[in-house]
């Protein structure tokens, strides 16, 4: 398969190690040099990746891009809908300009690896704190967007055209983990309420959402994230 060398770094007393890319999945040795006459040789079987990025050993799949990818255009086109219902002439125009860019802007790989990061980040946290997403909870968030998409045509079509089954699997899978940042979020607000209680509806919410963008970022900086 070709020759990887790589140096291991001292971590602890006697502890030593370093990061290798293999080009590929098989059969491998690795031959530690250890000082300059003794040698180990360990057979490694390599196996191929579960997808485009884990995050603490839980794999980001070519399927939850395509998901992602789908549920932004799914979103977009059912702006693109209410525009056109909406505006006429340059109006009309310059929305349709609008949804263009943002098409663009949300289909890129690695805008929709940091989506999926964001929310697994915080719905694992969620579950830290012994949250659960109950059976009850889902369902009813589910049946928000099933109102939602019911009432727009374009995402009847593009729901069919995906795969309804696949889609609403999907849909369960990513609202169980939704109620759980929903509930981290609720954490966060009535933390900003105790520590301020004179503050006004609005002050609260700018404050909450600035404390959740902090708690994410350290929460992402906890876990083990590998980006392929």
């Amino acid at each position: 398969h070709g020759k990887v060398e790589v140096d291991l770094a001292e971590i602890a007393d006697g502890k030593y190690a370093g990061t290798v890319q293999f080009p590929m999945a098989g059969k491998w040795e690795a031959v530690f040099s250890l000082g300059e006459d003794l040698e180990k040789v360990v057979e490694l079987n390599i196996e191929e990746t579960g997808g485009v990025a884990s995050i603490n050993g839980e794999w980001i799949t070519e399927e939850d891009i395509e998901f992602y990818r789908f549920i932004n255009h799914l979103h977009i086109e059912m702006a693109r809908e209410t525009d056109q219902q909406k505006y006429t002439g340059t109006e009309l125009e310059e929305a349709m300009a609008y949804w263009d860019t943002q098409e663009e802007m949300t289909t890129n790989q690695n805008t929709l690896i940091s989506q999926i990061i964001r929310l697994r980040s915080m719905a694992m946290l969620g579950e830290e704190k012994g949250h659960q997403a109950t059976k009850t909870e889902i369902n009813s968030e589910l049946e928000k967007v099933l109102s939602q998409y019911g009432n727009s045509e374009t995402a009847q079509q593009l729901i069919r055209e995906f795969g309804e089954e696949k889609f609403w699997n999907y849909q369960e899978a990513q609202y169980a983990k939704i109620v759980l940042t929903q509930k981290v979020q609720a954490d966060v607000i009535e933390l900003v309420k105790k520590d301020s209680p004179q503050a006004t509806e609005q002050e609260i919410q700018f404050t909450a959402e600035k404390k959740y963008e902090e708690l994410l970022v350290s929460q992402v900086d906890s876990l083990e994230i590998i980006l392929l």
